[in-house]
């Protein structure tokens, strides 16, 4: 039988797939608004944040679901996503305290696109096609 902590481990890891989902779902709803590309995206806080904090609980429900299963995973694997929830801990708190200073729509990168540039590679890419 499962147990009620079992269950709640396994809907912790689902709920984050979940939110990398809605993650993804409202990054392209708004890209789609402003007329942007997936890639401009992709450094902006404001989809680093949630991203890795989804990325966080999944690693977290992944790793206690594996070390508290009936036959437990060995060591090394309950190591591994606690290390990897940490690196998406790090990444998402460097994330949050650019945002808090810089704001959400600054990229990381310090490079904020052109319309220039985008119309430049578009028609680079609509010659090379030719």
């Amino acid at each position: 039988m499962f147990s009620m902590t079992d269950v709640m481990i396994d809907a912790l890891w689902i709920l984050a797939l979940a939110g990398v989902f809605a993650t993804f779902s409202y990054t392209d709803w708004l890209r789609h608004e402003q007329k942007g590309r997936w890639r401009d995206q992709w450094g902006l806080p404001r989809f680093l944040v949630p991203f890795n904090a989804s990325l966080i609980a999944f690693c977290v429900g992944v790793g206690l679901s594996g070390a508290m299963a009936y036959a437990p995973d060995p060591w090394w694997q309950t190591t591994i996503w606690a290390v990897l929830a940490l690196l998406f801990g790090g990444q998402t708190y460097a994330a949050w305290r650019f945002a808090s200073t810089m704001g959400w729509e600054t990229p990381i990168d310090g490079k904020s696109p052109t319309k220039g540039d985008h119309e430049k590679q578009d028609a680079g890419f609509v010659e090379s096609a030719e």
